[in-house]
């Protein structure tokens, strides 16, 4: 029966040893709310876990929980987390249930112990019996192993020996202890059920010995050791079941067991294999609940860390670290195709993630191609503390490589918390997938979004030139990090070509060289050009052909440097980036086909009401002013100002008074304004002020013109001439307004808001 206590008071701390030497029980939780108290002290003495977190049950699944009341607030806890009150209990009663005697046996037979110490002398005995209670009270599962068979290789006779459990899940034997084996044969060697001679033990449950010449690798280490000339196996059972197999040998030539021999080992299994399957269990239980942890404080730190990749999977290796007692957890993060990790430790606090190359010969570069799990063991020579372990992010693909360094655990208890940490970096695997899916479909509508607001503004353009750059502020909006670019050719052969890039000036060069080499490729064939970043060190890059019918008229191109490429933990260019550089290009090429057409309309430059530029002629000028200002790095302004109603004063005023007050407007911004200004109405009561090299004036232009318009005749000779009011707005290309096509779009736009 597995006992666990909530709430113990130090006055009852009496109960736990009492717990202890009850017949069938186990203590597998003392939960106490003061880490001090002397409760935990003594549960520490008698190696019997404590918490203060009344959950930490959970994966220990007790049958019996013992507490002060059963109001308290830890049994309302765990009645939520779905435990049965009927395996509650209160302390008094606890209390009565272990002073009841023992029933003796109903066949009057002597127990085992009994049998034992009578069949050998009384030394033996008394050894027994000490070491039956020494190992009764420790999970050290070392010490155990390590007193179990020195006793089993004493009474039979034997030089050394090694205990092997059987692992049910996957059908096979482990060894648990040696005596003469390497670490690393004791942890890596497995043998299958039913195969050679533990195997046939663990399967038969029947005991062997063997005096022939013995070739078996249970008996034997890398060094080569002398021959077995004798050997015995036998089985340790519980309850019926077996549980793994003890084995004895001797390397003398003389040496010959008997089968009395083989009698006292079995006796021998049958005393300590019930101390053997609960320190086992205990261990098994205690993984249990570490695993338990550990997943529950990854997927926590999923749901509840920032949405930078960096920052979420630093939260995820600080949740690790402490549930597996490391000294620090690590995760190298890395495209399959990609030849660098990106690596995160629990040791940071804030920061960009790192970068290291993948080393061919190091062991994380070597768990992330061969998919095998790693322990390397005592490296400085000091013990358990320098340990590191290592298991692949992930099961089919993978995504990395989960390191825990420092991890307090000896060679030979490795294998279960190797497994476990597998099993905990597959889980991280499918967290990573998840969200990477997640973050995918995030960025993908946000990137298509994008790419809906910049469609119609290439149709506004009514040039080549004006066409590229407006290309070119879009390439630079969805891929701010890459060096992108821009080629276009005109009907008369010129290719007009617009680059950019905010990194570093070598890195511009480099990318620069690249993409003119592969631009040149695709214009020549025609065929797009896309790497996502591949492990021969080929930067990753998009280039696309701008086509008209079935000619390239341009390129559109994305490199990203390599210092960029793995901000994302993944391929630096994905499938959103190369989709959204083809729509791009296509709305170039529909742009591109739409200047060609417009060159043959014939629009009004000058707007017949006024004499000022019309909205054609204005757009002109804004298209050539772009052009100057890229060219010469300089600003200008766009002022835009509207009657406000205007077409309800036209209404109830008659449309003479309406043209009288558009002439009068006009005459008066054209007085205030510069002779370069450009001044323009753009229909109905709206006008536009174009003034090149002009910072922001900030608004004297529309202070002007509001105090003007009271002033007007055909305002003074209305009833009410505050029923005339104007509204307007100013903007800088290209510090405001970073595109030609949005320029436009604040030139066509019906309102200013």
């Amino acid at each position: 029966m597995r006992l666990a206590f909530l709430d113990l008071p130090d006055d009852r701390v009496d109960l736990i040893p009492k717990a202890r030497q009850t017949a069938n029980v186990e203590v597998v939780l003392v939960a106490h709310a003061d880490t001090d108290a002397l409760a935990l002290r003594i549960a520490e003495m008698l190696q019997i876990p404590s918490s203060m977190e009344p959950l930490d049950l959970l994966p220990l699944k007790p049958d019996l929980i013992a507490m002060p009341s059963l109001d308290a607030p830890s049994a309302a806890m765990l009645l939520k987390a779905g435990f049965s009150p009927s395996i509650f209990v209160a302390l008094e009663e606890l209390d009565e249930r272990m002073e009841r005697p023992v029933q003796p046996d109903a066949t009057g037979d002597p127990t085992p112990i009994r049998e034992w110490e009578a069949h050998f002398d009384v030394a033996t005995g008394t050894r027994l019996s000490q070491l039956r209670d020494a190992l009764a009270l420790t999970d050290d599962r070392q010490r155990l192993f390590r007193e179990v068979l020195s006793l089993a290789v004493e009474q039979a006779g034997a030089e050394s020996g090694s205990i092997m459990l059987v692992d049910a899940e996957a059908g096979e034997l482990r060894i648990a202890f040696a005596d003469g084996l390497s670490g690393e044969i004791v942890r890596t060697m497995r043998q299958p059920l039913g195969e050679g001679v533990a195997g046939k033990v663990a399967l038969s449950g029947e005991p062997i010995v063997l005096h022939e010449r013995i070739d078996d690798p249970r008996f034997r280490d890398g060094r080569e050791r002398s021959r077995i000339s004798a050997a015995m196996c036998a089985p340790l059972k519980l309850d019926g079941r077996v549980i793994g197999v003890l084995n004895v040998s001797s390397s003398l030539p003389t040496k010959r067991f008997t089968e009395a021999d083989l009698g006292r080992l079995v006796t021998v299994g049958a005393q300590i294999s019930s101390i053997l399957d609960r320190v086992v269990e205990r261990t098994k239980r205690d993984l249990q609940a570490t695993e338990f942890r550990s997943r529950q404080a990854m997927e926590d730190a999923f749901a509840t860390a920032p949405p930078d990749r960096a920052s979420r999977f630093r939260a995820v290796a600080r949740s690790l670290a402490t549930p597996l007692d490391a000294g620090s957890v690590t995760l190298y993060l890395a495209d399959p195709g990609c030849p660098r990790f990106t690596v995160v430790s629990s040791q940071a606090t804030s920061g960009p993630a790192g970068t290291v190359a993948v080393a061919a010969a190091g062991f994380v570069g070597a768990v992330l191609r061969d998919g095998q799990p790693l322990f390397l063991g005592d490296r400085l020579g000091r013990g358990a503390t320098p340990n590191v372990l290592a298991a692949p992010i992930g099961g089919r693909v993978r995504y990395g490589v989960l390191v825990a360094e420092n991890v307090v655990v000896d060679a030979d208890d490795a294998e279960p918390f190797l497994r476990l940490l597998v099993r905990l970096a597959e889980l991280l695997g499918r967290l990573v997938e998840s969200h990477r899916a997640e973050d995918a479909i995030a960025r993908q509508s946000a990137v298509f979004g994008k790419l809906a607001d910049l469609a119609p503004r290439f149709m506004m353009a009514r040039d080549v030139e004006f066409l590229a750059s407006e290309a070119l502020g879009a390439l630079r909006l969805l891929q701010p990090r890459a060096y992108v670019a821009a080629r276009l050719t005109g009907p008369d052969g010129t290719t007009t070509e617009r680059s950019g890039f905010d990194g570093a000036e070598a890195e511009r060069a480099s990318a620069g060289e690249r993409e003119s080499m592969l631009a040149a490729t695709v214009f020549s064939e025609g065929t797009e050009r896309v790497s996502h970043g591949g492990g021969d060190g080929e930067p990753a890059h998009a280039v696309m052909p701008v086509r008209l019918g079935e000619r390239v008229v341009g390129t559109l191109a994305m490199v990203l440097p390599e210092g960029v490429a793995m901000e994302r933990f993944g391929s630096p260019l994905d499938g959103v980036d190369v989709e959204a550089l083809r729509k791009v290009a296509l709305y170039v090429s529909l742009a591109w086909e739409r200047t060609q057409e417009d060159r043959t309309e014939s629009r009004p430059a000058e707007d017949p009401v006024t004499g000022l530029l019309g909205s054609a002629g204005l757009e002109a000028r804004v298209q050539d002013e772009v052009k100057r200002a890229e060219r010469y790095h300089d600003r200008f302004l766009l002022t835009l100002c509207t009657v406000v109603a205007f077409d309800q004063l036209e209404a109830a005023h008659g449309a003479d008074w309406a043209q009288s007050l558009l002439r009068q407007f006009a005459e008066a911004l054209s007085h205030n304004v510069r002779e370069v200004d450009a001044v323009a109405r753009l229909g109905g009561g709206r006008f536009a002020v174009l003034s090149p090299e002009t910072d922001k004036d900030s608004g004297a232009l529309l202070r002007r013109l509001d105090h003007l318009v009271p002033r007007l005749d055909c305002v003074r000779a209305l009833r009410n001439p505050d029923e005339v009011r104007l509204e307007g707005r100013q903007f800088t290309y290209p510090d405001e307004v970073p595109t030609s096509g949005e320029l436009l779009e604040l030139l066509r736009r019906e309102r200013l808001y």
